[in-house]
């Protein structure tokens, strides 16, 4: 594949990347709670899910998953039910302030607990395999290697996942440098947790197609 197709691929994947979602705002969440280096394994639990869906979909499963609506639907109403959770529970931590020298005041601050939480939001959501299983033949070349060719797009997935992951948290560990009063910080907190509810509720009514 030429060199501007792989432009366009990854200007594509960064742009759906960004659009906020379950996975941009639990970065967000754990930036503003934990500052961008802890909220930095967020983005790698993020990226693996991400590469582990891309990596399906190249397989041939997301084809498997797609077309079996029973498989679909439970992995879809479990993330929903997970994302009104995490939604409930940053909800509950509305009350609490944020602030650089805060040390307990975190959402979730082991690494492996930030880690499992931007996975479990990440691969929760089955539409990102049937995007994938869709989007990746697009890019496809015959004239090149295909295992190749789809290696270097899981990378890509990945790389763009982490990337887009941690801006978002960048960017709520900035609103948390900002040592924002309670009532501001609450009202952020109260927001997040209402599209993480709202998300989850949206996911467990849309078609599955």
């Amino acid at each position: 594949m030429d060199l501007h197709y792989w432009v366009i691929f990854v200007v594509t994947v960064l742009g759906v990347s960004l659009i906020p979602g379950p996975s941009t705002l639990i970065a967000f969440a754990h930036g503003a709670a934990n500052g961008s280096g802890p909220a930095m394994f967020t983005a790698i639990g993020n990226a693996t899910a991400s590469t582990l869906q891309a990596i399906a979909a190249s397989a041939g499963l997301g084809l498997a998953i797609t077309s079996s609506a029973m498989l679909f639907m439970v992995i879809k109403y479990a993330g929903a039910a997970y994302l009104v959770y995490v939604g409930i529970q940053i909800w509950r931590t509305a009350a609490q302030r944020v602030s650089l020298s805060s040390q307990g005041n975190t959402l979730e601050s082991q690494p492996q607990r930030l880690f499992m939480s931007g996975f479990t939001v990440a691969i929760s959501n089955p539409k990102a395999i049937a995007f994938f299983t869709a989007f990746f033949p697009q890019f496809l070349s015959p004239a090149g290697n295909s295992t190749v060719q789809l290696a270097i797009m899981v990378i890509l997935v990945a790389l763009s996942a982490f990337i887009v992951a941690l801006f978002y948290s960048c960017l709520g560990a900035w609103v948390r440098g900002l040592a924002l009063s309670r009532t501001l910080m609450r009202r952020i907190n109260k927001t997040t947790g209402g599209l993480f509810v709202a998300s989850g509720f949206g996911l467990a009514i849309s078609k599955s197609s």
